[in-house]
């Protein structure tokens, strides 16, 4: 493990401890797989400090102007933007103020890692180049908006940053030099080009630079960039074939009509739209391919539940979970195997990044909360109160919070009629008396 202590100069008084609590409660329950998920934060002697999973391999300043190859600069990229995405889709945002290389680490899985999510901007100082409260962040990366007098933190200067953070990684250098964005404020200045840099990351990151907040993509755009790995993101060259095979059959179908109904004005042309499979039909078919239970099966069908997730079909986020989460059932057992995902003897995955992925899930569905899953909805609550009751190396216990998730479980188990969870659960909730 490691601990962060902030510097004693920066202690806090009576309001600033509360403020601290109530502020870092917001970012502590979230779980995300490019997130470094503290276990424990607290405040000693009036100086705050936090106990987070300690990355051996240090921060992605150690790529500075070494980082090559388009394969690992996507990888990096997406990994980055997949947790920005995260903390940026929080009701309400979370702003992480300090991008940079120094605050992006490398897991045990070579998974690149945004810390001090939502700590440097809100507990005040505590490096010696940052600024105060009202520019809380490191100057190279902060946008020109934020030089602006009453300018408030944005997502998108959080995606300025970012692309200051790419530029410097690929070139040994921040874009406008210590100033930042401030350079921006003062004069039009053009963006920097690399040299040797594909055409769709220069873009990007070009985009991610622009002085004009509204002109910078979203951190859920980089991400899906990312995965199509081109920006800005084209459909597909298939769509593209239909729609000018559609095109045709209208212009012909249009051609036909128009001669019939000249002879005949009671001709009535109907067009039959293209079939769309629904949820339940993508669903099922991912599910086909999943209980296969071969690797390249088994993926195939996660993409496909992915792409619910994103719509947040609820069965898809279950099973998600249910293959990365901390389940000892020969079957979740089996597709973690497949994965090459590591387990302790309890059938815990050893790595953080597999049981934050599964806790954000549960957490999602949980958040959804729709009734006509009330079965899968116990499921996941109960799922999240396990990690929070019984000892694990992730998350230290919290009773009272998993007494909470053991409650809401009851109140869906009961919904579901599923006898046998509310068994479990009063199993459960009677260990607390």
């Amino acid at each position: 493990m490691a601990i962060k202590i902030y510097r004693p100069q920066n202690a806090l008084d009576i309001e600033g401890e509360q403020r601290f609590r109530d502020e870092y409660m917001i970012v502590f329950n979230c779980h995300h797989a490019n997130l470094i998920h503290p276990t424990h934060f607290s405040i000693f002697q009036d100086t705050p400090y936090l106990v987070m999973p300690y990355c051996k391999l240090g921060s992605s300043e150690l790529l500075i102007g070494n980082l090559t190859g388009d394969d690992n600069i996507w990888k990096y990229i997406l990994d980055v933007s997949s947790g920005l995405a995260y903390l940026h889709a929080q009701t309400p945002p979370i702003i992480h103020q300090d991008i940079k290389p120094a605050n992006v680490l490398l897991d045990d899985n070579l998974n690149y890692c945004i810390t001090d999510f939502g700590i440097s901007a809100k507990s005040g100082n505590h490096e010696d180049d940052y600024l105060g409260e009202e520019l809380s962040g490191t100057m190279a990366y902060m946008a020109p908006e934020r030089f602006v007098e009453g300018s408030e933190p944005s997502t998108a200067s959080d995606v300025w940053a970012f692309g200051a953070a790419m530029h410097e990684i690929l070139t040994g250098s921040v874009p406008f030099g210590d100033q930042g964005g401030y350079i921006q404020t003062q004069q039009e200045v053009a963006l920097p080009v690399i040299a040797g840099l594909s055409p769709d990351i220069q873009r990007l990151i070009h985009a991610c630079l622009d002085a004009d907040p509204e002109k910078r993509p979203s951190a859920a755009d980089i991400e899906e960039a990312a995965k199509a790995r081109q920006y800005p993101v084209k459909k597909k060259k298939v769509w593209l074939m239909v729609t000018i095979a559609v095109v045709l059959a209208l212009l012909i179908g249009g051609a036909a009509a128009f001669y019939f109904a000249q002879s005949d004005p009671k001709v009535i042309v109907e067009y039959e739209e293209a079939y769309v499979p629904t949820n339940e039909e993508v669903y099922s078919a991912a599910m086909q391919k999943i209980d296969q239970l071969d690797a390249d099966s088994l993926k195939a069908g996660l993409d496909m539940l992915e792409e619910l997730r994103a719509v947040n079909y609820v069965p898809a986020i279950y099973q998600l979970a249910y293959t990365y989460g901390w389940y000892s059932d020969s079957l979740s057992v089996k597709r973690k195997e497949l994965l090459d995902i590591n387990m302790d003897s309890r059938h815990m995955p050893r790595s953080d990044r597999w049981n934050n992925r599964a806790i954000d899930l549960f957490t999602r569905i949980m958040e959804i909360g729709d009734s006509a899953y009330a079965d899968i909805n116990a499921n996941a609550t109960y799922r999240l109160a396990l990690y929070y009751v019984m000892p694990n190396e992730l998350i230290q216990p919290n009773y009272e919070k998993g007494k909470r998730f053991l409650l809401r479980s009851r109140e869906w188990a009961t919904l579901a009629g599923d006898t046998d969870l509310l068994g479990k659960i009063e199993r459960g909730l009677a260990s607390f008396q």
